[in-house]
């Protein structure tokens, strides 16, 4: 008996605008790799029946454009080719089946997680009916986090980034890092006057917060976390932060706060976040903390 091996041609990758949805990419895209095929991003907005306006819970149209376009040009780079849709719909179940068809899709890979659970917020209670519609297999993914690095600056604010990087760490028996970024504040002073004493207070600093983060760990550690904690020297943390996160293996996810020792304009517009979501690959959750 000879049996024939699948030739998928395009692969189908339904997103809803969370990053859970979009764990799904990586293993299309190493489908894609084998097979030569197309990886097609769909992200499915609902519309409600009453209004035009966009649901709450997402991304409106024009945002979810320009993220699908986004993730369209990285797997370009990665030398995949891929194309981006963005629907709108009031049933999207059947706009999916209409698509794959339309589409001529080989293959669906999708998340299971999502803002609502990707197979609910598609199919709704009829989720069993629905699978027996599709014309084309379905490949399930379910996301698994091993690794959730906490970038901290020394701050209250950037601390609480914490709880939120617990609960998924509970969740998934992951690994937390508590990741401190050390600023030297006698970096731009001359050699006089680092000598005059402030390279003493700079490493008196340095060595209360590396205790501090200890007690950190510390704590975590008693609450049944596995946890470590890395102090890095560098007066570029965004920098530091993804060299750190590319470099350690088993990163699935970074969790920080959009405000440290410098305030939301630093952190969220100035630096630091902006510049760690828009070069690193693993998802990356961003935490305000009540002020």
């Amino acid at each position: 008996m000879t049996v024939a091996s699948l030739a998928y041609q395009r692969i189908l990758v339904p997103l809803d605008g969370s990053e859970t949805a979009e764990f799904a990419i990586p293993y299309a895209a190493d489908l894609a790799r084998k097979h030569n095929a197309e990886l097609v991003l769909l992200h499915l907005e609902y519309l409600p029946a009453l209004t035009v306006e966009q649901s709450p819970d997402g991304p409106t149209h024009e945002q979810a454009q320009t993220h699908l376009t986004e993730l369209r040009n990285q797997l370009h780079a990665e030398g995949i080719r891929a194309s981006e849709h963005v629907i709108e719909s009031r049933d999207l179940s059947e706009t999916l089946f209409k698509f794959v068809e339309a589409e001529r899709i080989s293959v669906i890979v999708m998340s299971v997680q999502g803002r609502v659970g990707m197979l609910r917020w598609l199919f709704g209670n009829q989720i069993e009916k629905a699978l027996g519609n599709l014309s084309v297999p379905l490949m399930l993914v379910r996301p698994v986090y091993h690794k959730i690095v906490v970038p901290l600056d020394g701050s209250r604010w950037s601390e609480t980034a914490i709880p939120q990087a617990v609960d998924i760490a509970r969740a998934h028996n992951a690994e937390l890092v508590l990741l401190h970024i050390y600023q030297s504040p006698v970096s731009g002073y001359t050699a006089q006057i680092a000598l005059a004493g402030q390279q003493d207070i700079a490493e008196q600093t340095y060595e209360q917060i590396h205790d501090h983060l200890i007690g950190l760990r510390n704590t975590l550690r008693s609450q049944g976390l596995r946890v470590r904690e890395q102090m890095i020297r560098s007066n570029n943390p965004a920098q530091a932060i993804c060299e750190f996160v590319e470099s350690e293996e088993g990163v699935s996810m970074v969790v920080m706060t959009t405000h440290g020792r410098t305030g939301l304009s630093r952190w969220l517009f100035g630096s630091v976040a902006q510049k760690v979501v828009k070069n690193l690959r693993c998802p990356v959750t961003l935490v305000r903390p009540n002020e």
